[in-house]
C-alpha cells in the first residue's frame, strides 16, 4: 500500500513561559495589588496572553487564581482549558519566586551571581 500524500498539520505548541512573559506577569500582578482594573492592566494582560501563545477562548491566566474552576463552568472542555491556564499561572508564579530568590542570593553574595548547580 503506497504512503499517504497528506500534508501534516502544523499544530501550534502549547503556552510557553518566557522571560518576557515572567516580566509582564510580574508587572501586572504588582499593578493589580494597587488597583482592580485599569487600561494598563488590560493592555498588559493582552500582551501577556500573546507572549504565552494562549488561545483566545482560554481563560486568562490572571483570573485563574483559584485551584478549581468557577461553578458556572460545566463543560469538560472549558474545565480543561481552565486547568491548562491554571498550570501556566502556577509556572509563572514559580518563575517569579525563583527570580526573587536569585536576586536575594545575588545581593547576599555582594552582587556576584551564584554558580549554577
Amino acid at each position: 500500500m503506497p504512503g499517504t500524500k497528506r500534508t501534516p498539520i502544523g499544530r501550534r505548541p502549547g503556552p510557553r513561559v518566557t522571560p518576557r512573559a515572567v516580566d509582564l506577569f510580574e508587572r501586572v500582578m504588582r499593578l493589580k495589588r494597587r488597583q482592580a482594573w485599569s487600561p494598563e492592566i488590560r493592555d498588559l494582560s493582552v500582551e501577556l496572553d500573546a507572549e504565552l501563545g494562549m488561545m483566545p477562548w482560554s481563560p486568562d491566566v490572571l483570573s485563574c487564581d483559584e485551584d478549581e474552576p468557577r461553578d458556572d463552568m460545566s463543560l469538560p472542555m472549558g474545565i480543561e482549558d481552565f486547568h491548562r491556564s491554571r498550570a501556566v499561572r502556577l509556572e509563572l508564579e514559580a518563575a517569579v519566586r525563583a527570580r526573587h530568590k536569585a536576586a536575594r542570593e545575588a545581593r547576599r553574595n555582594g552582587g556576584a551571581p551564584t554558580p549554577p548547580t
